[in-house]
């Protein structure tokens, strides 16, 4: 990465999202659909007249702010969060609850005929699911072609994770946020360091700030190089 590349005066093109008893949200390029998707009423609210599958799949890799998107459909619907689906679970959605699903994939916590079962009920019922995966329903093969077909035919959208430019942009604004004075080579080396997600980026920024009060003076690299070790560690 060269230095060049950055400088202070590049424009953001981030929004924040308060979420309650959450840390603000970063809606960027990079995630916008999928926002759009989550605050989209006319299909929570309105399933029967539109006529839909209550269901969305959110799906991207791991860092890229799955679980902040879930919070904010949490935060607009009671929901019931679950990371696998039992029996038991047909029994919930028969009372037409609303479902965040995390780490949706084939596998022995899905077993694909509760799957279709669990969907069916959650349709027939007027719920609702949000799923959470590292893969599109495309990239997903269950052994029954129905359950496949189902899945594929519901809305979707991919959330990628940041490019260096856009996660140096955040950084700089969370820093002055915070009113943390970091030069430009501290800021990329950080971004040179650390997982290429907002939440990392955020970690590290509050632990400097904490490292900055206590030692009253200008952070140093051995500083950044102490906490991006811890953050890493974590």
């Amino acid at each position: 990465m060269k230095t060049k590349t950055f400088n202070y005066q590049l424009a953001l093109p981030l929004t924040f999202k308060t979420l309650k008893n959450r840390e603000n949200f970063i809606v960027s390029e990079c995630n916008q659909s999928a926002v759009k998707l989550i605050d989209n009423i006319d299909f929570w609210k309105n399933r029967k007249r539109i006529n839909s599958i209550p269901a969305i799949l959110i799906h991207g890799p791991s860092g890229c702010g799955k679980t902040h998107i879930s919070s904010i459909f949490e935060q607009q619907n009671s929901c019931i969060n679950l990371s696998s689906i039992i029996t038991k679970d047909i029994r919930l959605a028969e009372k037409g609850n609303n479902f965040i699903i995390d780490n949706f994939s084939p596998g022995k916590n899905f077993p694909p005929e509760i799957v279709m079962h669990f969907l069916n009920e959650v349709t027939y019922n007027s719920g609702s699911v949000l799923f959470l995966s590292r893969f599109s329903a495309f990239d997903m093969q269950w052994e029954l072609d129905d359950l496949n077909s189902r899945l594929r035919s519901i809305m979707s959208c991919e959330i990628k994770l940041p490019d260096e430019m856009l996660l140096y942009s955040f950084l700089v604004k969370y820093a002055d946020d915070k009113k943390l004075i970091l030069t430009d080579k501290q800021c990329i080396y950080i971004i040179e360091r650390v997982e290429r997600s907002f939440e990392t980026i955020i970690k590290i920024i509050d632990n400097l700030d904490i490292v900055s009060l206590e030692i009253k003076r200008k952070l140093t690299f051995d500083n950044l190089h102490d906490v991006i070790d811890s953050v890493n560690e974590n």
